[in-house]
């Protein structure tokens, strides 16, 4: 779904001030044209917590509804994939996270943190103006301004199982923040020299993820949408599986959304989880 560039007006760059604002009202997701998109209850918005996965997640043992989603403008102790911190400074990016509880069979939610990661980029593409791909299985990269330089993260998505089976789904996307706040290989959206509103900008992404779940929890072809996303695919990649490594072509997603690498020796290899490294572009 694109929205018009009617409803997210830029902002000017102003690198003088560093007075970021606090997000606006997000009860705009519960009117036209938001809420036919949307249909869920409308977000919660913390000023601070420590983490929003770990908020949505006791909402979730609560009995919470699909859909129930936590905003914070700053998080303490983000979560990143593999137990990492995801660096979330006070009001220079987006940081939320969503409950699904999609009908389907356990090993079909693998395929959530791609469609989520197809719905940000999406959103990054159509009202940010940047042209952004997604790296398996959860980063999403723009092209670096030096193109003398590997692209950056500039947003993240991890997805986590709880026992009864929902899923919360952490989205994180750097928006405001300059260059000396990032971690090395990670930019934002000002480093771009984009500067957007962040209410328009978490509005539109989170709509643009609820389309895309929707698409796929009927049974629309998201392969197709994430292979046209991918800087992944195609390319000659090397997997930190933990405990050994391993080099090929990343030749295809499997029926879960795992990647399949192609060994120099022709073997296949399905892989569920680790950090892919693209080593140089295909031929």
């Amino acid at each position: 779904m694109r929205w018009s560039r009617a409803y997210l007006s830029r902002m000017s760059v102003n690198p003088g001030s560093r007075e970021r604002p606090r997000l606006g009202d997000v009860s705009v997701l519960a009117t036209s044209p938001w809420g036919a998109a949307w249909g869920w209850p409308v977000p919660v918005l913390l000023d601070t917590t420590a983490s929003t996965m770990a908020e949505v997640e006791e909402r979730a043992r609560q009995g919470a509804p699909e859909g129930t989603a936590v905003i914070a403008e700053e998080q303490t102790a983000g979560r990143g994939r593999r137990g990492r911190i995801w660096e979330s400074a006070p009001r220079a990016g987006l940081w939320w996270s969503l409950l699904l509880r999609p009908d389907v069979p356990p090993h079909d939610t693998g395929w959530l943190p791609l469609v989520v990661g197809i719905g940000v980029a999406r959103a990054l593409r159509d009202q940010g103006g940047v042209d952004a791909g997604l790296k398996w299985p959860n980063d999403v990269l723009v092209d670096n301004p030096d193109v003398t330089c590997a692209p950056v993260k500039i947003a993240g998505v991890l997805a986590e199982r709880l026992p009864d089976l929902s899923v919360v789904v952490g989205v994180g996307i750097n928006v405001d923040h300059d260059v000396d706040e990032l971690p090395p290989g990670a930019g934002s959206l000002r480093t771009l020299g984009v500067a957007m509103d962040r209410t328009h900008l978490l509005i539109a992404t989170l709509t643009s993820v609820a389309d895309a779940y929707h698409a796929w929890r009927r049974g629309d072809d998201m392969r197709s949408d994430y292979e046209h996303l991918s800087v992944t695919l195609g390319r000659e990649v090397s997997v930190d599986l933990g405990s050994r490594s391993l080099a090929g072509r990343a030749v295809a997603l499997g029926a879960s959304g795992e990647l399949i690498v192609q060994t120099a020796a022709g073997v296949q290899e399905v892989v569920s989880a680790g950090d892919v490294s693209t080593l140089r572009p295909a031929p």
